[in-house]
């Protein structure tokens, strides 16, 4: 995997983008929270892109990237649904604190990705005449999190790989055990 994405999925990701925010707002409940979510199914789609791809080019199946961002659209959204098989009547318990317009609202925690920081100081290689920001940006990011994500996994890999040898090793050069 390269560092940097592929013509195809800042396309994709343009293709996308807006459909996901809307709908990443719809299950999120708040606009300004929407990135935790997008940005999450985003980079699991960046992970797999190479896969996708070559289902897409030498297995005949042009809607794997889309297929595939539904099911991890609804498996990540899956975490802000509150089921209501999750809860009987007699466990859920709701309390209620009135707010009054003469006091100051209070200060909820707002979360804010790295996609989010980032976004202001990531520089597109090529400058072209129609050139759109916010997706190849967010395509950008969510490529850059899916590389480090499969970077850590092959070091995980490659550290469990070395250990399994030494063990292996030093159980080999061990003498044999006296009867």
């Amino acid at each position: 995997m390269t560092s940097e994405p592929p013509a195809e999925y800042v396309a994709f990701v343009s293709r996308h983008l807006e459909p996901l925010r809307r709908d990443s707002v719809r299950v999120v409940g708040a606009e300004e929270d929407a990135d935790c979510l997008y940005v999450d199914v985003l980079t699991d789609v960046a992970t797999r892109w190479n896969w996708l791809e070559l289902q897409r080019t030498r297995l005949g199946h042009e809607g794997a990237a889309d297929d595939f961002l539904g099911r991890v659209f609804a498996r990540r959204s899956e975490r802000f649904y509150l089921g209501e098989d999750n809860f009987g009547d007699d466990d859920l318990q709701i309390q209620v604190t009135p707010w009054h317009p003469d006091e100051p609202s209070p200060q909820r925690r707002v979360y804010v990705s790295t996609a989010v920081r980032l976004a202001p100081i990531l520089v597109p290689r090529r400058r072209s005449s129609v050139f759109v920001a916010g997706p190849a940006c967010e395509a950008a990011i969510a490529w850059w999190h899916a590389y480090e994500t499969i970077r850590r996994r092959r070091l995980v890999y490659v550290g469990f790989v070395a250990i399994a040898f030494l063990m292996a090793l030093a159980n080999l050069t061990a003498p044999p055990p006296v009867v």
